[in-house]
């Protein structure tokens, strides 16, 4: 029960502070229209392009849609990683998982769901920034400090 709760408190936290860099990065100039466009696209991933043009449903979709990814990664590293790496190294921890999720993500899912993304220098940099900061500080740091409480061999 510990675990499950770790997984997914760490999921939301990380969830929501991934998607307030993606609105303040992307949403240029933020507002509701161009809001609902980051997560469309993150809904046409898996539905494919009608989400680009249909009700606000999609918007939604893509917002649960990237709630669930981020809890997914949380769920990985905390049931196959964590133990990997001594208590402590936090740092080292942040660094390899948001290092993961950058490959994992935008080597394989991104392409994979016929989606694509920028990878010019400065884009790469801003990426894994928001991905080291918003999403793997997050889940370690919660894992972390519930290190005892995970009984995690």
């Amino acid at each position: 029960m510990k675990k499950s709760m770790t997984i997914l408190t760490s999921g939301a936290i990380a969830g929501t502070m991934d998607a307030e860099a993606a609105i303040l990065l992307y949403a240029k100039p933020v507002n509701l229209h161009n809001i609902s466009k980051i997560f469309r696209y993150i809904a046409s991933g898996l539905i494919g392009k009608p989400a680009y043009y249909a009700g606000p449903f999609y918007p939604f979709a893509g917002l649960v849609l990237h709630y669930l990814i981020a809890t997914i990664w949380s769920a990985i590293y905390i049931l196959l990683f964590f133990r990997m790496f001594k208590p402590g190294s936090v740092w080292a921890k942040t660094i390899f998982l948001a290092s993961l999720v950058w490959i994992i993500m935008n080597g394989f899912i991104i392409p994979f769901a016929g989606l694509t993304a920028r990878y010019d220098g400065w884009a790469i940099i801003r990426s894994f920034a928001v991905l080291l900061v918003c999403v793997g500080l997050p889940i370690c740091l919660i894992s972390e400090k519930r290190h005892d409480k995970l009984k995690i061999i």
